[in-house]
């Protein structure tokens, strides 16, 4: 609960204290001094009032408390607590009410009443004082989301019509005679809390028992969550209540080749849509992986090593006359990784890739160890000192495709100690090219650079739209 918010529910809480207390004092007078039952009736719900209003103050004070060790969701159930505690005792003075208005009109010559207009001004005020209170409480709780603070304005609410009751159940008794007037409206007023109390105690115990019956926000949900691009499928959605707080939890199913990072990404993006629907909601999403219709036969390879911890590069299928598919690619493992134990990986990799793509007859694996980032190649930059050579190099890139529009960041590096050279430069194409026509020329350039200068070691060319 926001601080600002708080302060607010505080001051308002206090204010409907003082309110209740001036109320018991007024409706006590005046019940003892007319006789009325249904008086004397309001100003005992009055006083449940009041313990209602100090619940709530106190329910108030512990769900703003910040989730702990023992309340890993926080402290908002105390609200519903209060609420279904006050629904509990709200029913139970309504069933005393009613039994002593049913005992007045099987004995009716214990009935006395004194009726005059201080009783009517009392039944007035309080009629004003419980509508303004309900309707401060109502705006409060719902900013609040304080389930106890709108339990409290439906009481409110309640006691303003009760007093309507009861004035026109006295207005009977004072000028048409009707002696049971009073009795029955008391009986009204006791049915009505009733039925009142009964519905808010079942609100209260529902988020308390964690039901969701708000159909409505789980459909939203639902669809917000379902509805996101990248998100494939959606189960064990669950909505829950807790005090002013609102808990969504779902398994959010994603596409399986995606790296860790992407998947957060998306999950960010999803947990952002449902906050603009449901601001201040806890969120929590499990992603879990689906395969995909379109999931080509590559992304399952990588997968699939991945899954065991290493990473394969140079993946190439080849098909020969028959029929029969080969699978060869290079396997890259820790550093200092003894043989025999890459060799029972790539074994343990091998059959669950025939398990995954049993099309594929026959799997060729290299084996070898990943260098590590700190064994770096100590390199010497001598472009500048071979300006011929560099030139030639990069008019042979140009010439070598039509396709290639310019040549340019042409750098020429050597090994120490072992003297190896090292071409990287940039080749500048048409705009329009797909990658893959992009990637071709790019190869035609590296053989052709290849064929002519056999002594490079390592070319590396990079392609840029015009």
């Amino acid at each position: 609960m926001a601080p600002e918010v708080k302060t607010t529910t505080l001051r308002t809480a206090w204010i409907s204290i003082l309110v209740t207390v001036i109320l018991i004092a007024a409706k006590l007078v005046g019940g003892l001094l007319s006789g009325s039952l249904a008086l004397i009736s309001l100003a005992s719900e009055s006083a449940l009032d009041l313990l209602s209003v100090l619940l709530t103050l106190f329910a108030i004070r512990i769900t703003a408390k910040p989730a702990d060790k023992d309340h890993p969701y926080g402290h908002g159930k105390f609200d519903n607590l209060s609420s279904l505690f006050q629904s509990i005792l709200l029913l139970g003075v309504s069933i005393w009410i009613f039994y002593e208005a049913l005992y007045r009109l099987i004995h009716p010559s214990n009935i006395n009443l004194s009726i005059d207009y201080v009783t009517f001004i009392i039944l007035i005020g309080s009629f004003f004082l419980d509508l303004w209170r309900s309707r401060k409480l109502g705006t409060v709780g719902k900013a609040a989301k304080s389930q106890a603070m709108q339990t409290d304005a439906v009481h409110f609410f309640a006691d303003s019509l009760s007093v309507v009751v009861v004035l026109i159940g006295l207005l009977f008794s004072k000028y048409l005679k009707l002696d049971g007037a009073d009795s029955y409206a008391a009986m009204l007023v006791s049915g009505f809390v009733a039925t009142l109390s009964i519905r808010q105690g079942r609100q209260a115990f529902d988020v308390l028992s964690d039901r969701f019956s708000h159909t409505e926000d789980f459909q939203r949900a639902s669809k917000l969550i379902g509805g996101a691009e990248a998100v494939h499928e959606i189960e064990d959605l669950r909505m829950r209540h807790s005090g002013p707080d609102l808990f969504i939890d779902a398994k959010v199913g994603v596409n399986r080749v995606l790296p860790f990072a992407s998947v957060e990404h998306i999950l960010s993006e999803v947990k952002e849509d449902l906050l603009k629907e449901f601001p201040g909601s806890q969120i929590n999403l499990r992603p879990f992986p689906v395969k995909l219709e379109h999931e080509s036969t590559f992304e399952t390879i990588k997968l699939i090593i991945s899954e065991e911890g290493l990473l394969p590069h140079n993946i190439e299928l080849s098909k020969d006359e028959q029929g029969s598919v080969t699978l060869d690619l290079h396997l890259e493992f820790p550093p200092a990784s003894s043989l025999g134990d890459a060799h029972k990986k790539s074994e343990i990799i091998e059959a669950r890739i025939k398990e995954h793509l049993p099309a594929i007859s026959k799997i060729i694996m290299h084996l070898e160890e990943e260098r590590p980032d700190y064994d770096m190649t100590v390199v010497r930059d001598i472009t500048t000192s071979k300006p011929v050579l560099v030139d030639e190099m990069s008019r042979l890139a140009k010439n070598a495709d039509i396709s290639v529009q310019d040549v340019c960041d042409l750098t020429l590096l050597q090994s120490q100690p072992n003297k190896e050279l090292k071409l990287s430069l940039t080749i500048i194409l048409e705009k329009n090219l797909s990658l893959a026509d992009a990637h071709t020329i790019v190869t035609v350039v590296e053989q052709a650079l290849h064929k002519e200068y056999p002594y490079l070691a390592r070319i590396v060319i990079h392609s840029e739209p015009e």
